[in-house]
Order: structure tokens, then sequence, then C-alpha cells
């Protein structure tokens, strides 16, 4: 005789990996969110002690990077 499938099972046990990974997704979302305005306040910590150190008003940089790359 044939087994017959518990397909409610099945689809319970999937819809929860599902659930699962959306979860995880979102937690490395968070994680990668925050890394990356970690990254952005480094870098921008970095730059603007290369301006301090060369003496460069944050606004005469801009300027030249406006004449270089534009508005």
């Amino acid at each position: 005789m044939a087994r017959t499938a518990n397909y409610e099972q099945k689809i319970e046990n999937i819809t929860a990996k599902i659930e699962k990974k959306s979860e995880e997704i979102k937690a490395l979302k968070a994680q990668l969110a925050d890394l990356e305005a970690k990254k952005t306040r480094t870098d921008f910590k970095v730059l603007n002690e290369y301006l301090v150190n060369k003496g460069i008003a944050p606004e005469e940089a801009l300027g030249k990077l406006k004449e270089v790359y534009g508005e």
C-alpha cells in the first residue's frame, strides 16, 4: 500500500524554515547597516583629520571637489 503524504505538516515545516531564514536575513541586514554606518563615520573622521593636518577648511575642500566633480 502506498504511503500518503502529510502535506499539511510538510507545508508547516517549510513555512517555519522560511520564517527562520527571513529573521536571519533581517538580522544580517541590520548588522550590515550598522557596519556601513560605522565605516562612514570612520571615513569622515579620517578625511576630517587629513583636512585639519593640512590646514584646509572644509568649505575650501568642498569647493575644490565641486570644481573637479561638479555640483
